[in-house]
């Protein structure tokens, strides 16, 4: 006798229907077994099957164990791969839906941003607008300005700097420009990092270590690094010049901000120093014009008074 599940869905296997009630009280070996199984019989699926197969998988994930839900991500990422465009792109949006749900914790978060990720690593040109899209979704959650900052920046990075062929494609410099150019992507990457710096210094009285979380998740290290690390990225690749309102604003956040320690501004010298040749000239002289040269030695470690003087010299 079918159940209910089969007779509104005839083509999917009698095997996959109780895979929920089967992964209980299974070893995990079992479960990575059946787990196979279902990813090779998925190969042949027709849209209508796969589709179920894929909005199965999203309902399961939603009451499993954490063990199980694991493997759940992992199942939805290699179908992602394998399957048609149309179905990856569901993939992708149950896996981004997903990423965003309330209290993950770090690891699952990271793991679920992995095999998002790897949908897009076969390197496949109609997928260069789903990136564009993904792209666009982390752009509008760092322009919020709260929650998904950090994990936003890290995968947007990520998106644009992944190619299984390690080239960079000039579809890419062309995303580059378009999040640079249109969307204001530098301007809202300094503002994300001035106003994660600002959140923990009041969360914590001013007692902010490298190791002091941003958001539950993302260290003060992290934060900063995936900011100025995206930061320097976009300039590289993009062959851009950072202007120097952006690099006063960059300055202002990193070396002057009296609500940041010691440790952002070692990151702010290195920084600049590390990218000295991303700005012109002219914006390096008017810099150490307008900022540099009003530094109060007192405020400066001897190690960023040499990087100072390494820079600008």
């Amino acid at each position: 006798m079918p159940t209910s599940t089969q007779a509104c869905n005839p083509f999917i296997p009698q095997f996959y229907v109780p895979v929920q009630k089967d992964t209980h009280g299974r070893s995990l070996v079992a479960v990575d077994h059946l787990f196979t199984i279902i990813a090779s019989a998925a190969a042949k699926f027709n849209l209508q099957q796969l589709n179920y197969l894929i909005e199965f998988i999203c309902s399961s994930w939603k009451t499993e164990t954490i063990l199980i839900q694991e493997k759940l991500v992992e199942l939805l990422g290699t179908i992602g791969r394998e399957c048609p465009k149309e179905s990856a792109a569901r993939v992708l949006e149950i896996l981004w839906d997903m990423a965003h749900s309330e209290r993950l914790s770090r690891p699952m978060l990271d793991h679920i941003l992995y095999y998002h990720l790897r949908i897009f690593s076969e390197g496949r040109s109609p997928y260069d607008v789903l990136k564009r899209d993904y792209c666009l979704k982390c752009m509008s959650d760092l322009q919020r300005k709260q929650g998904w900052l950090v994990p936003a920046i890290k995968h947007l990075y990520d998106l644009l700097h992944h190619d299984s062929t390690n080239t960079f494609k000039r579809t890419d410099e062309d995303l580059i420009s378009l999040l640079v150019h249109k969307h204001d992507l530098i301007s809202a990457l300094i503002q994300s990092l001035s106003t994660c710096q600002s959140d923990v210094w009041n969360k914590t009285l001013g007692h902010v270590t490298i190791d002091t979380l941003v958001d539950g998740r993302y260290t003060h290290e992290e934060s900063i690094k995936t900011h100025l690390d995206l930061l320097s990225f976009l300039l590289k690749k993009g062959n851009l010049y950072l202007i120097l309102k952006r690099s006063e604003e960059l300055w202002d956040t990193l070396i002057t901000n009296e609500h940041v320690g010691s440790f952002d501004h070692e990151l702010g010298f290195n920084w600049f120093i590390t990218c000295s040749e991303d700005l012109n000239r002219e914006s390096q002289i008017a810099l150490f014009e307008k900022r540099v040269s009003k530094l109060n030695p007192i405020q400066l470690t001897s190690k960023g008074y040499n990087k100072t003087l390494f820079l600008f010299y």
